[in-house]
C-alpha cells in the first residue's frame, strides 16, 4: 500500500511537470506604441550654387492590428506568420512651426518563437522574425510616396490561459522611402523604429 501511494505521487509529480505544448491555431491582436521617423530633405539654398540638407527626427502615436496563424514544433520551439497594418501621426516642431508626417505600414510577417517558460496556465518567451512590406508617408501640406520597405520584429510575449496574449514589440524596418526628387531638390523619409505594447487573443 506504501509503495502504491509512493508510486502515485511520484506520478503525479512527473505528470504536473512535463512541459505542454502552446496550442496552434488563428490569432489577431491590437497594439499601441511609438513610431519614430526621420525625414531628410537637400537641395540648392541660392542661385550662386550653395545647397543645404537637413534632417529632422519625427515621433509620435502609433495604433495596430495584427491577424494570423501560429504553430508550434517542439513545446519550446514554434513560428507564426501575420499581416500586419499600423498607423502613425508623427511631428516635429521646425522654427515655431509644426510639421506632420503621416505614416502608415503594412506588410506580412513571420517570427520564429521561443518559450521560456510552457505550461497549461503560462507561456513565456521571446519572439524574432523578418517582416516585407510597405510604408506609406504623407507630408502634411506636401507630397506623399509609398515605398517598399524591409524590418526585423523583436520583443517578449506572454500567453495566459491559451487565450490572452500580451507583447512588448519593436519593429527596425531598413529602407528609405524617395517622396520628392525634382529639379535638384530631393526629399526622402524612414520610419526608424516603432516600439509598444500588444494584447493579443489566441483562438
Amino acid at each position: 500500500m506504501k509503495r502504491i501511494f509512493i508510486s502515485s505521487v511520484a506520478a503525479l509529480a512527473m505528470a504536473s511537470s512535463i512541459t505542454l505544448a502552446e496550442e496552434n491555431g488563428i490569432f489577431i491582436g491590437v497594439g499601441l506604441g511609438y513610431n519614430g521617423t526621420q525625414h531628410k530633405m537637400e537641395g540648392p539654398a541660392d542661385d550662386a550654387g550653395g545647397t543645404f540638407s537637413d534632417k529632422y527626427n519625427f515621433g509620435g502615436l502609433s495604433y495596430e492590428i495584427i491577424a494570423g496563424y501560429k504553430q508550434f514544433f517542439t513545446p519550446k520551439f514554434g513560428a507564426r506568420y501575420y499581416a500586419n497594418f499600423a498607423y502613425a501621426d508623427t511631428k516635429k516642431k521646425i522654427e515655431d512651426v509644426t510639421e506632420k508626417i503621416k505614416v502608415m505600414d503594412f506588410g506580412v510577417n513571420a517570427d520564429a518563437l521561443y518559450n521560456f517558460v510552457s505550461s497549461e496556465r503560462l507561456d513565456f518567451g521571446a519572439f524574432l522574425g523578418l517582416g516585407l512590406g510597405a510604408n506609406n508617408y504623407k507630408v502634411v501640406g506636401g507630397d506623399k510616396k509609398t515605398g517598399f520597405n524591409v524590418a526585423i520584429n523583436v520583443g517578449l510575449r506572454t500567453l495566459i490561459a491559451q487565450h490572452h496574449g500580451i507583447e512588448l514589440a519593436a519593429r527596425v524596418p531598413f529602407l528609405t522611402t524617395t517622396i520628392t526628387d525634382k529639379d535638384g531638390y530631393k526629399e526622402q523619409a524612414r520610419q526608424t523604429y516603432n516600439v509598444g505594447v500588444r494584447y493579443v487573443f489566441n483562438f
